[in-house]
């Protein structure tokens, strides 16, 4: 025993020395001068210890240099390499008895690497990776037995630099911990780690959990924290042109990792979130007002089955999303934003088919746009900065591969005025879906720089609203069912004064567009309050023509001068029906600015319906509106037509009632060489058109008419007119005409068939000369009934001239073939002077002065006829010195003396006071209107010596 001890003794001791002196220098001078022989680097060491008790191996400080080869570069670390603080290897005594090799302790401290890709694309670690010798094979799931007790890594920094790119990249990671314990190979049970990185923005990547290698098992929790996005940008920003401004990367999971039997996985409880993520482009000055500034991104509720090959999401959602971006030519600033110039590769060979992938399921629960805002500048508006704001975008049950459709919900607001709404679901797979929408408040002015340059004109105003459904398949239109209204629209020409169409609303219900069948059905459409303006210039063209800026000449031109010979077939033509459409309050506005003496007039009260209208050719559609010329001459079109057959069909009646001729004096003065000073026109205009053959059945009735003073027209008939008057006008005054017409559309020769005239039973033999006292003895009344005073300046009847005016229309009731003529009559004199008065009163209220201090013709009157009196020019009388000014009466009529009152002023209240006599006769007395006109006054005639009104009588 005593010498097995002895030698145990002397075993120990010797490996005591052979530690000391063999094993210590060794591994203190053997690894620098075998990295040196093998790798031609430097490698210094502080001082390796072995400890022969504990059986652990121990270095301190360790310095790598690069390889001599590799072009030495400015470290942060402070190195050229590699370094580190502190290495630790410890054999623990148990590997005697537990099954491989057991190592109580791992470390590796505080240390510092800069791995390189190098300028000529090589790595600075090329020489460590050069080919040798392959290791013997193991056996198939055979490991090597190994278990160690406790792990630890540290590192201060983690270097990665690209040289090889046009703009070199750098990142690090800080800070590395890796702490695990139990290790093992052999040993079944899950042991834990925990692994914690910082990055270069001070975000950080904690991993921990439990670790089994044999029975091949991994569990844990992974949490990125607030990691920088701009270093990822830096390692492409030579391949696109945008720019990272900021951004802020987050995300976080449990996972469940099982290798011994395939490769099987979950995640649970996953979460990312994007923050204060702001892109802009490299060059702001080539692409200004552009980019996307983002406040959040959040995905939550991750869940992976790796089994099942499912992710599901709960949630996405954007907050905060701000865009910016416009349109120029063809240039989009957001495309050219995102453009990139990454180099792809060699196509790789056609794989082999292969029996396809089971595919992955995705489904997201929700995802989310919240009060979003876009701003986008574009020549296809006025103004052309649009703001959206808010824009808020709600999907729900998006799934991959599609099961059932996903519901989306859109909601904006541009520049604070136009509404909009979308709702319904679509088919992310194959593009079929319904949505309802809604649109409202949108200004058509927005859109004045899309009318074609073509059309001379622009838009004023006008709103437009919308409500309805669309229905979707392979993502494309498919039926459109609206209804909506375009409200206060108003159009006209450029240099022209008035709208050339207006209307309060135009509105639609049950409008169905089916875009494959190319059909338009509308319900109802609803046309309210439409003005609309025909001019006739001085050249004769139409403002509509007008409206065209280029002809078809042109456009001939230059199709023959592109090469165009041949069109492409015509596609099916479209199917339409409006059977209902209505007309109300409207009016048009006709001028003719091609007669010596312009006309103008309005056809208002216009309303009715058409019915019926339909693209099909044997439909027949039915008109039915009535208006009025000038407020009061009735107006109707009545009839149906077929304009879609072939050859159309129409059958049309248009009546006009007690029209004023003198109206038309305009164009009685160019085409018959007359003026009419007075006259009434009824017209009953009857067509038809059928088997392209037209026919006309007009009445046309004159009453009333007389012809004024002879005009100088070159367009004038050469007839006699006078003459052709006297024959067809019976002994009532009336002209009665049949004028039937008749013609092929096709090669128009209208002939006059024959005109009816009506034999006169009596010529005018005699004229009245005193008409208006045999009215007067028709009702017993000595007054003279032809003549009725007004008070001076003044336009209304008093009760003496109403109850005049009632004895003579009860006179007319009993005569009721004569026509009553009304002319205006002055006083100049008197009337100019009441007119005086009048504006004298105006301008003294007008200064602050009270009807009272008027009426009173108090202090403050007199002061402000003073004041007025003091501006005239000196009277002569007033020129000497010591002369008293005159009374304030006196004044007061001077100062009113020197107010103008023009002709025109006088011919108004001329002209007044005959359109009040008209309107108590019609109005009050019963009179027909046909059957009491207006004659023009001249202020200058001899007639007019009194304040009133003068009766004329016409057979």
């Amino acid at each position: 025993m005593k010498k097995l001890l002895r030698a145990l003794a002397l075993i120990y001791l010797g490996y005591l020395l052979l530690s000391a002196l063999v094993i210590l220098p060794l591994l203190n001078f053997l690894p620098p001068w075998f990295v040196h022989q093998q790798y031609q680097r430097d490698l210094d060491l502080e001082l390796v210890v072995f400890n022969p008790f504990s059986l652990s191996l121990s270095s301190g400080q360790l310095r790598l240099s690069e390889a001599p080869t590799t072009p030495v570069t400015d470290s942060p670390t402070g190195i050229e390499f590699a370094s580190l603080d502190n290495a630790e290897i410890n054999l623990s005594l148990t590997s005697l008895w537990r099954p491989g090799w057991v190592f109580d302790t791992l470390a590796v401290e505080g240390v510092s690497l800069h791995l390189r890709r190098l300028a000529d694309e090589g790595l600075n670690i090329d020489d460590f990776l050069a080919p040798g010798e392959a290791p013997a094979e193991r056996p198939a799931g055979e490991l090597p037995g190994v278990t160690v007790n406790q792990i630890r890594l540290s590192a201060h920094r983690i270097m990665v630099s690209d040289e090889a790119r046009t703009t070199p990249y750098r990142t690090h990671w800080d800070e590395l911990r890796v702490r695990m314990s139990d290790l093992s190979t052999v040993l079944e049970a899950g042991h834990p780690y925990h692994l914690r990185v910082f990055d270069e923005s001070g975000g950080s990547l904690e991993w921990e959990g439990e670790l089994s290698i044999p029975r091949g098992h991994s569990a844990g929790r992974v949490e990125l924290s607030v990691i920088g996005l701009r270093p990822f940008w830096r390692f492409v920003k030579d391949q696109v042109d945008f720019e990272v401004v900021s951004g802020r990367l987050g995300a976080v999971a449990k996972y469940e990792l099982n290798w011994s039997e395939g490769l099987h996985f979950t995640v649970d409880d996953g979460g990312v979130d994007i923050s204060r993520l702001a892109l802009a482009p490299v060059d702001p000055a080539a692409l200004p007002d552009t980019g996307i500034d983002l406040a959040a991104l959040s995905i939550t509720g991750i869940h992976v089955a790796g089994d099942e090959q499912q992710v599901s999401i709960d949630s996405i959602a954007a907050d905060g999303l701000n865009l910016s971006g416009w349109l120029e030519g063809e240039q989009v600033s957001l495309a050219d934003m995102f453009r990139t110039r990454f180099a792809s590769g060699d196509p790789e060979p056609a794989a082999a088919a292969a029996e396809p992938a089971s595919p992955w399921r995705v489904n997201i629960a929700s995802s989310a746009i919240n009060e979003a805002e876009i701003a986008w500048r574009s020549p296809f508006t006025e103004p052309q900065q649009l703001t959206v704001s808010p824009f808020d975008l709600r999907v729900t049950d998006i799934r991959w591969p599609v099961e059932g459709p996903s519901q989306i919900e859109l909601d904006f607001l541009v520049n604070d005025t136009m509404t909009g709404r979308l709702d319904g679901q679509l088919q992310l797979e194959s593009g079929d879906g319904a949505f309802d929408f809604a649109t409202g408040k949108i200004p058509l002015a927005w859109f004045a720089p899309n009318i074609p340059d073509i059309l001379n004109a622009q838009i004023d105003s006008g709103q437009a609203r919308s409500r309805g459904n669309l229905s979707l398949t392979g993502f494309a239109p498919q039926q459109i069912r609206l209804e909506g209204a375009v409200d206060n629209l108003a159009v006209h020409l450029y240099g022209a004064e008035d709208a050339i169409t207006r209307w309060k609303s135009l509105a639609w219900k049950g409008l169905n567009v089916d875009l494959p069948q190319r059909s338009v059905d509308l319900a109802r459409l609803h046309l309210d309050g439409y003005a609309g303006r025909v001019h006739i210039h001085e050249d004769g063209t139409l403002n509509i023509q007008r409206l065209l800026q280029e002809d078809a000449e042109n456009k001939a031109q230059a199709a023959q001068a592109a090469g165009v010979e041949e069109q492409e077939p015509a596609a099916e033509p479209w199917r339409f029906a409006a059977p209902d459409i209505a007309i109300s309050d409207s009016e048009v506005d006709f001028m003719d600015e091609s007669l010596p003496i312009h006309f103008r007039t309005i056809i208002g009260d216009v309303n009715g319906a058409i019915t019926g209208l339909n693209s099909d050719p044997d439909s027949s559609l039915s008109v039915d509106i009535t208006g009025s010329v000038d407020g009061y001459a009735p107006v109707v079109l009545a009839g149906s037509a077929s304009p879609f057959h072939q050859p159309p069909a129409v059958d049309l009646d248009l009546t006009f009632q007690g029209v004023d001729l003198a109206r038309l004096t305009p164009y009685s003065g160019t085409y018959a060489g007359y003026a009419i000073d007075r006259g009434t026109l009824n017209l009953d205009l009857k067509y038809s058109l059928a088997n392209d053959h037209l026919e006309g059945d007009n009445k046309v009735v004159i009453q009333q008419l007389k012809l004024g003073k002879k005009i100088d027209s070159d367009k004038a008939l050469d007839i006699p007119l006078q003459l052709g008057i006297a024959l067809l006008t019976d002994a009532s005054g009336v002209i009665d005409l049949a004028v039937p017409v008749s013609g092929d559309v096709d090669n128009p020769e209208f002939s006059l068939g024959s005109v009816i005239m009506g034999a006169f039973v009596n010529l005018l033999t005699k004229a009245i000369t005193a008409p208006f006292t045999l009215l007067a003895n028709l009702v017993g009344s000595e007054d003279d009934l032809q003549r009725f005073n007004f008070a001076a300046g003044s336009s209304e009847l008093d009760e003496y001239g109403r109850a005049k005016m009632t004895e003579l229309a009860e006179a007319m009731a009993q005569r009721p073939k004569l026509k009553l003529v009304i002319g205006g009559r002055l006083n100049p004199a008197s009337d100019r002077q009441k007119l005086q008065q009048q504006l004298l009163r105006e301008a003294l209220l007008a200064e602050g002065l009270t009807e009272q201090d008027i009426d009173d013709r108090n202090e403050a009157w007199e002061a402000a006829v003073a004041r007025r009196y003091a501006e005239l020019p000196a009277a002569p009388e007033a020129a000497a010195d010591n002369t008293e000014a005159p009374s304030p009466l006196v004044q007061a009529r001077r100062v009113q003396a020197q107010i103008a009152v023009p002709d025109d002023a006088l011919k108004a209240l001329a002209e007044e006071r005959a359109a009040s006599s008209k309107r108590f006769l019609v109005n009050e007395a019963g009179v027909a209107a046909d059957r009491a006109v207006i004659e023009q006054t001249d202020p200058a005639a001899d007639y007019n010596s009194f304040s009133g009104v003068e009766m004329s009588v016409d057979t």
